[in-house]
């Protein structure tokens, strides 16, 4: 038998004992012995899953969270609205009632301006009414003022009591005009000083001597010989008047 020097094509592979009587190859038991690797992919799989259905449920919320603040914006603008709406009525009746309160002053106004121009023509007829005369002597010229009263008028009574020294009242006529009676006059200051405050009164009469209404007029600081006209007045048509004085301080 020749002996070879060539080596074998291929190493026998070790063997080690297997269980029992059987010889494995040590490849093969390495194998098995080895630890299998986990599915990398499928738990990646889940995990981005995961990322996106919590993705997916953020956002419903924010668009619902979203929703549900317009509605209640949506609300609130429209309750706002019709509170501006009631608001805008009540300021519409009330500029509407003052325009008509308006107009009907202005109309009063005009009366009571037309009413006084009358009473002042009348009483600068008045004061017309005084004579002044002029007195000539050989010697001396004097003049002096000699004031000529008209009597008071019909169913005009003057009252005085108590002031007969302070006042003198003249010339007092019951007079109608737009609808108002007015009691007229002069008062003149015979106290010699100054009245800081006067108020006369007037009443107004019917025929039957019935009381239908009252009024009154004053002056301040009225200087001592000074005249006043006064105009005494209500919304009345009286056939008769009573003139008395109420205060004088």
């Amino acid at each position: 038998m020749r002996a070879t020097l060539e080596a074998p094509s291929r190493a026998p592979d070790p063997m080690i004992p297997g269980m029992g009587l059987i010889m494995v190859q040590r490849d093969l038991y390495e194998q098995e012995l080895a630890p299998v690797p986990a599915p990398k992919r499928r738990r990646r799989t889940r995990r981005t899953l995961a990322s996106r259905a919590f993705a997916w449920a953020t956002a419903l919320l924010l668009v619902a969270a979203a929703a549900g603040a317009a509605a209640v914006g949506i609300a609130d603008a429209r309750g706002d609205a019709d509170r501006l709406a009631a608001e805008l009525a009540i300021l519409r009746a009330e500029a509407s009632s003052a325009t008509e309160a308006a107009a009907m002053a202005a109309g009063q106004s005009e009366r009571i301006r037309e009413r006084l121009e009358v009473l002042q023509a009348r009483y600068a007829k008045l004061e017309a009414s005084k004579v002044r005369t002029v007195v000539e002597t050989e010697t001396v010229t004097v003049t002096e003022t000699v004031v000529r009263w008209v009597p008071n008028g019909k169913d005009v009574s003057v009252e005085l009591t108590g002031f007969e020294s302070l006042i003198g009242i003249h010339d007092v006529q019951l007079t109608h005009q737009y609808g108002y009676s007015d009691l007229i006059g002069i008062a003149v200051n015979r106290s010699g000083e100054v009245i800081s405050y006067a108020q006369l009164g007037c009443s107004f009469l019917d025929e039957d001597g019935r009381l239908l209404a009252s009024g009154i007029d004053n002056k301040q600081d009225w200087r001592p010989g000074q005249s006043w006209g006064f105009v005494c007045s209500a919304d009345v048509d009286a056939t008769g008047g009573i003139l008395r004085v109420d205060e004088l301080s």
